[in-house]
């Protein structure tokens, strides 16, 4: 549970934000997450779930509609910042997160690579103390696997875990209001 913009007492909305719909194993991946956010208390909403979006004129405006009305329906997001066609994130969903960053709604990311961006890639070069890529672009270098702006998404090692993490801030506010924490079954 926690205290939404009415001052109710419900569950909190998350938006999935993925790659996931793209890969075979997406029905078995977003079973499990969604039983993850349902542990935690969490209404887990994954794009991919609204239907197929039939091919043909404005497709991808009518795609950025349908996602753009499920983000509005969520009070946070929880993003999968894992690589995807390279050594970044999906950009689609970097898009997706950022909404939620720009209107001040809790952010959640999880990424299980673990590298640091100095790390992730391969062909680089050092110059009076800076690396730099393959193409010559400046490696940030700070023990951080993405670029700063993402210092602002809390980012976990897990999908579990960013649940965890954004159930441990919701119950926060329930306690400061006066309310018991979320019971998780564990």
């Amino acid at each position: 549970m926690f205290i939404d913009k009415e001052g109710k007492l419900r569950k909190p909305v998350a938006y999935l934000a993925d790659f996931e719909m793209f890969l075979p194993s997406c029905p078995e991946t977003v079973k499990y997450w969604k039983s993850v956010c349902d542990k935690y208390g969490i209404i887990g909403l994954f794009p991919g779930e609204g239907g197929p979006i039939e091919p043909g004129e404005n497709y991808w405006q009518r795609v950025f509609n349908h996602d753009y009305d499920w983000m509005k329906y969520c009070d946070f997001c929880i993003a999968q910042l894992d690589d995807w066609r390279g050594h970044e994130c999906d950009s689609g969903t970097l898009f997706e997160l950022g909404y939620f960053v720009a209107l001040g709604l809790p952010s959640y990311g999880f990424y299980t690579g673990k590298k640091p961006m100095i790390e992730r890639d391969i062909e680089k070069r050092l110059d009076k103390g800076i690396w730099y890529d393959k193409n010559g672009y400046m490696i940030e270098d700070r023990d951080y696997g993405f670029d700063n702006i993402l210092a602002l998404v809390k980012i976990a090692d897990s999908f579990e875990e960013a649940c965890k993490w954004a159930r441990r801030d919701f119950d926060e506010q329930l306690v400061k209001a006066g309310y018991e924490p979320y019971k998780v079954e564990e």
